[in-house]
């Protein structure tokens, strides 16, 4: 299935999990299984547990280089391991206020999960699902789910399809949904990216920048406000060149913001959060030579230093394929709606009704010197 094109009426309905290797014990009666995606240049470990990815290698220099933290075994995703790392999001990125929204005259009631806030679809949100392997081959897996209506408070039942895929240097990632009943829906894939290796400590002196003149303001509880902040002018605004991350940390703040994503060309002002076209999203480079462009059709990437990654009250989280992680050890980089769209109506919605197909294209382009 190519993940520019609709991928719902082409899949093979059998999967073929037979074949492959099983990743630890059944879950429910459900395999576990890992394959590896490959080209000459990029390995990815894929598993169907939350359709995560554990490892994202990349040639340098005749040196692979595992460019995402991740756990070494299905063991450790299950137990004590990072909800929603490096894994599916839904089925809605990021927070939902109040845990609450009202749709076509029904009000529905989310789980929250995060002080007075629904966070990334709920504990049991797609990152704690087993996925089908609907197809595969040497570069491409797609996965599917199935979400009952009501799972996690969330109206309608959807079907959802998820197609990873390796293109020379490119890790492309696509997404196509459908309900019968209205519903919500804004996918991403929560990757801790850290280009020197994620063993090899923190993302301080790599260099961003992130195509996006403004934020989605927040209060003090990470909730969103409607408004937009403008970035011009700040120590946040890490547009056009490369910028230090470190010297971005200690004049802003560390990052933990849905960034707008504009649209190049005369009066990009003006158009900000559109959804036409992929565009360049946002670029990060590491000491070592290796970088990555992120691309998207998403209006919006959600910005974060890993401010929490470390957290000693969480002991059995944060180590795993031999290393253990810090402060600021990984990246996240995530294309996304904007988040809370069904409070904000000048914000893209993300309501999907019975009659529309979700879909979402993002990749990542990895280049060494």
């Amino acid at each position: 299935c190519n993940p520019s094109r609709s991928c719902l009426h082409t899949l093979s309905p059998k999967p073929h999990i037979a074949t492959m290797p099983q990743w630890g014990d059944k879950i429910d009666g459900k395999e576990v299984v890992l394959r590896t995606l490959r080209s000459d240049s990029l390995e990815v470990d894929v598993t169907n547990f939350g359709a995560t990815l554990s490892a994202v290698r990349v040639l340098n220099k005749s040196e692979w280089i595992d460019v995402l933290l991740g756990y070494e075994s299905l063991d450790r995703y299950l137990q004590g391991g990072k909800p929603n790392f490096s894994s599916a999001v839904g089925r809605c990125a990021n927070r939902i206020a109040g845990g609450t929204f009202d749709l076509d005259g029904h009000t529905y009631t989310l789980e929250k999960n995060n002080g007075p806030n629904h966070l990334h679809g709920g504990t049991k949100g797609f990152w704690q699902e087993i996925f089908e392997v609907v197809s595969y081959n040497d570069n491409s897996i797609t996965l599917s789910l199935f979400s009952p209506d009501g799972h996690m408070g969330y109206p309608g039942n959807l079907q959802l399809y998820i197609t990873y895929e390796v293109r020379g240097n490119e890790l492309h990632f696509s997404y196509e949904g459908k309900t019968d009943q209205a519903t919500l829906l804004n996918l991403t894939n929560h990757g801790y990216w850290n280009l020197k290796g994620h063993h090899a400590g923190t993302i301080l002196d790599h260099k961003l920048m992130v195509n996006a003149s403004h934020t989605t303001a927040v209060d003090e509880n990470l909730t969103i406000t409607g408004e937009l902040n403008s970035l011009k002018g700040t120590a946040a605004d890490l547009r056009e060149d490369l910028h230090l991350i470190s010297d971005v940390v200690d004049q802003a703040g560390p990052l933990d913001a849905n960034y707008c994503l504009t649209l190049e060309g005369p009066d990009a002002s003006e158009k900000v959060g559109s959804k036409a076209g992929e565009l360049l999203a946002a670029r990060v480079e590491a000491p070592n030579g290796i970088s990555m462009e992120v691309w998207t059709d998403q209006p919006g990437i959600q910005v974060y230093t890993g401010n929490f990654v470390g957290l000693p009250e969480h002991p059995d989280t944060w180590h795993g394929k031999g290393a253990k992680w810090h402060k600021f050890s990984g990246l996240c980089l995530e294309p996304q709606l904007w988040p809370d769209g069904i409070h904000h109506k000048n914000f893209p919605s993300p309501i999907l009704r019975p009659d529309e197909t979700y879909r979402q294209h993002s990749w990542h382009v990895f280049s060494t010197q």
